[in-house]
């Protein structure tokens, strides 16, 4: 059954990988089959992974709908990294949304560097934040959201996939990037 798991895991992050990056879009057809066949497959493990896909599928859903609705990601991410949560479930696919941000996080910035908009690209996203947390200090204020036209698109979704397998490296082989940077 972990044979099942992996490889459907890995099907879903390939197929959504292509989609992305050649239409630019994560497809339903493929997110919501992975999110049930996800729970089902971790049920048939036992309780203790069904447990583990359910709390892995819920806490991917509320941090990339947070993302979501400040203009940061389309709703095929959202799927995506829910059907992740899903599949291997929690503490996976928080090492799984990190390795996607830092990976979606280097993408951006290369292509802003690229295309010579790095500085209003970053004044974009700064202008958001400090949006949010003024709110935060004083509600009622609506905070900001993302410029799309000071803003790159990137195929995040080929991040998450990305960032996805260096979970998978990392849990497979029991080694964290930061073990690189201990002294």
């Amino acid at each position: 059954m972990e044979f099942l798991r992996d490889t459907l895991l890995y099907f879903v992050i390939a197929v959504c990988a292509i989609t992305d990056v050649m239409y630019g879009k994560i497809f339903n057809k493929i997110t919501y089959p992975a999110i049930i066949l996800g729970l089902l497959i971790n049920l048939a493990l036992g309780m203790k992974h069904f447990q583990s896909a359910v709390i892995g599928m819920i806490v991917a859903f509320i941090m990339f709908l947070i993302v979501f609705l400040i203009g940061g990601l389309g709703g095929g991410d959202v799927k995506l990294m829910t059907a992740i949560g899903a599949i291997k479930g929690y503490p996976f696919v928080m090492y799984a949304a990190f390795y996607s941000a830092l990976v979606g996080g280097l993408m951006s910035i290369a292509i802003m560097i690229w295309k010579g908009k790095f500085i209003r690209g970053m004044r974009n996203i700064f202008r958001v934040i400090f949006s949010y947390i003024f709110s935060f200090i004083f509600p009622g204020v609506k905070p900001l959201s993302l410029n799309p036209e000071e803003s790159e698109r990137i195929p995040f979704g080929f991040a998450i996939c990305l960032g996805t397998l260096w979970a998978v490296v990392e849990f497979m082989f029991n080694v964290s990037i930061f073990d690189f940077f201990k002294i």
